[in-house]
């Protein structure tokens, strides 16, 4: 089991470094006009986001051995350029029992853009993305959902300003292949992921502080149909450009 999660682990960041480094130069020349954008900042920001995690209608457990529950969630994110990291963690009570939830992700994006002058206007966002989801069942471990996918997706988005203030929007479709952490199942997994943003750098600390709203929501689809959730956050974070 555990060669199987190491070669999962290499051929992800294999695939993370071709998507990053094996771009036509097109996205070079495109991206030069861009490094003064928060695009091409560092930026670490934190949240506090609303999460739900519920059984789909597919989930083949009946409702009393299900496990389901809403908090709020603390996220961490660090983004610099076009890689997007991100850490959740909370906890929740549900009939009686302590169930905890851990996110961790990392989402690299490419922007073909689609009209507009220099760094504004529509883009073609598409997207490489690897999670990892673990929500305690509360009972015995082996009944824990715990989850990594590996994915492709594709978006819109829109971007607009200059050096002092720049607003973003931005949407994307994601397709990913999932895995069971300690089990040899498999499976599929669809998100929606959402993001708007605004960057000030005329604010005094850093080089600029950013302000922004995160969505998403996933659902699963196992070979084992016990395992089939819906997770869901989306909540307000603000951070520091440097």
């Amino acid at each position: 089991m555990r060669g199987n999660l190491n070669a999962r682990l290499t051929a992800t960041a294999l695939l993370l470094l071709a998507w990053s480094a094996g771009m036509p130069a097109l996205y070079g020349q495109y991206y030069e006009g861009r490094e003064e954008s928060t695009g091409g900042s560092r930026a670490l920001t934190a949240g506090l986001l609303r999460f739900e995690f519920t059984p789909r209608p597919t989930n083949t457990l009946p409702d009393s051995a299900t496990f389901r529950g809403a908090a709020l969630m603390p996220m961490l994110a660090f983004r610099q350029g076009i890689v997007d990291l991100y850490l959740g963690y909370t906890r929740f009570e549900e009939r009686g029992s302590t169930h905890s939830a851990v996110l961790f992700g990392m989402q690299v994006t490419r922007d073909l853009p689609l009209g507009g002058q220099g760094s504004d206007g529509l883009t073609l966002p598409l997207m490489v993305a690897a999670d990892y989801t673990k929500v305690s069942s509360g009972a015995l471990q082996r009944d824990d959902f715990n989850l990594a996918s590996l994915g492709l997706g594709v978006g819109l988005a829109y971007r607009s300003g200059g050096p002092d203030m720049e607003f973003w929007i931005r949407g994307v479709e994601l397709f990913h292949v999932a895995f069971q952490g300690l089990a040899s199942g498999t499976g599929t997994s669809l998100a929606t992921v959402a993001e708007a943003g605004l960057s000030l750098r005329r604010v005094p600390i850093g080089d600029g502080l950013v302000l922004g709203y995160r969505f998403r929501m996933q659902t699963w689809s196992l070979s084992d149909e016990n395992f089939n959730y819906r997770g869901l956050y989306h909540g307000p974070s603000v951070g520091i450009l440097f």
